[in-house]
């Protein structure tokens, strides 16, 4: 356990080492490039910018020297991801073969590993390889290596996790540092106002709360800019930390016998009662499990039974709900043929009054239809004789007018005149109705003239 203890106060002290080292250079970095942002914002290209405005309170000068801290300790995390990324490609120890091998040989590949340049040896993987093998030196065992693996795992992530204190400090303070700003430009703002100041010149004031809050707003975006560049940062680290703990796994977790070590007569002792123990439990197991298939077995009989009686009352009175059911229904219907006879002949009834009416009006209609058909017949007749007679009047025409010619020849007008007034009187004779009761008075030769 001592030799775990001083183990795990060397990597403890390696930590330490890398977390001063890397805040010293967060310092040495960052001082010198605030003080650059500074002079070239102030004394620079950039003194009549924008930009001069957001550092004329000596506040908002301390938040650009703590972001410069910041961004520095960063930039040197980042810088040293490389050398991380370059240990993790390199083959810090043989690759396995997948066959153990024996913890002596622990000495010389460590060894070896001490073999590697001090920069590559301060990175996580090699570090995390030399506790391993100095466990394995000291031990000279490989029981409890898997336990040592995990805690070296846990350290490593601590580690990470305490290398962000400064910045995360730093992320913290620059916005108190900005509202301390507000305040102090607020308070010299308005210190010292009378109401003549206020009537004489109110920009006086407004210019002094603008400048306050300038404060507020550069420490506002210094700060989201510090947490994203330390949140790129960390998830950079955190990748290489979660390579290191594959690489552990699968080249020093394995490779290693195990050892196997007797008890003597108390390991004998403890397997004989084990034995027993387990004997009794099996035997108790049995007979419980005997007693619940029993009980099992009588369980599920009466349940058979009580399901056979449900099913025989279920089928008794699902009878005699049918066989009610079935007279009813039964009665119901013999209603409905009654209803439906007497319904019937009342619609034969109806139905042969109707035929009988309808035969009536048949008789009728035909005898209606026959004097109809007389009448046309007699009517087609008459018309038959006017179209004769329409005939013979246009050949009576063609005559007159071809004998009027001849008499106008010949001059013999009376006796065209006579025989004209005779043919007139037989076209009307011929062209009058047969069944007429009374007739025109006759012409008599002569009267036209």
């Amino acid at each position: 356990m001592s030799q775990s203890a001083t183990h795990f106060r060397g990597e403890a002290a390696r930590a330490r080492g890398r977390r001063s080292h890397a805040n010293l250079l967060a310092f040495l970095i960052g001082v010198p490039l605030g003080a650059t942002i500074l002079s070239v914002i102030y004394f620079g290209p950039l003194r009549e910018s924008i930009a001069r405005r957001y550092v004329t309170h000596p506040v908002e000068c301390v938040g650009v020297l703590m972001f410069s801290i910041a961004a520095a300790g960063l930039l040197t995390k980042l810088i040293a991801c490389r050398t991380e990324r370059r240990a993790c490609r390199m083959a810090i120890v043989p690759p396995w073969d997948g066959k153990t091998i024996s913890v002596e040989n622990a000495r010389v590949l460590l060894s070896e590993v001490m073999r590697l340049p001090r920069r590559i040896q301060n990175t996580f993987l090699v570090q995390r390889t030399i506790a391993a093998l100095e466990f394995l030196s000291s031990r000279g065992s490989a029981d409890e290596f898997d336990d040592h693996l995990r805690d070296l795992a846990d350290s490593d992530a601590l580690d990470l996790e305490s290398s962000y204190g400064l910045t995360r400090f730093i992320t913290w303070a620059i916005p108190i540092i900005g509202f301390l700003g507000t305040v102090l430009g607020i308070t010299g703002a308005i210190s010292g106002v009378t109401p003549e100041v206020l009537e004489k010149s109110l920009s006086t004031v407004t210019d002094g709360l603008a400048l306050a809050f300038d404060t507020t707003a550069l420490a506002l975006g210094l700060t989201m800019l510090t947490m994203f560049l330390s949140f790129i940062v960390e998830r950079v680290e955190q990748g290489i930390l979660d390579r290191v703990d594959r690489y552990a796994e699968h080249e020093l977790a394995h490779r290693f016998e195990r050892g196997t070590q007797q008890g003597g007569e108390v390991a004998g002792i403890i397997r004989q009662n084990t034995e027993v123990l387990l004997e009794a439990v099996e035997h108790l197991v049995q007979k419980q499990a005997a007693l619940w298939a029993q009980a099992l077995e009588k369980i599920e009989r009466r349940s058979l039974e009580a399901d056979h009686t449900r099913q025989e009352r279920l089928a008794t009175s699902l009878e005699n709900a049918l066989q009610r059911t079935l007279a009813i229904h039964v009665q119901h219907v013999s209603d409905l043929e009654q209803k439906f006879s007497a319904h019937a002949r009342q619609i034969l009834e109806s139905l042969g009054q109707t035929a009988q009416a309808a035969r009536e009006n048949a008789s009728d209609q035909h005898a209606a239809a026959a004097r109809i058909a007389e009448i046309l017949s007699g009517q087609l007749q008459a018309l038959a004789q006017l179209e004769e007679g329409d005939k013979h009047l246009l050949h009576l025409q063609e005559t007159l007018n071809q004998n009027l010619v001849t008499l106008a020849g010949t001059g013999a007008f009376d006796e065209a005149l006579h025989s004209l007034t005779a043919a007139v009187h037989l076209l009307t004779a011929r062209a009058a109705p047969t069944g007429s009761s009374s007739a025109r008075p006759a012409i008599r030769p002569g009267a036209a003239a």
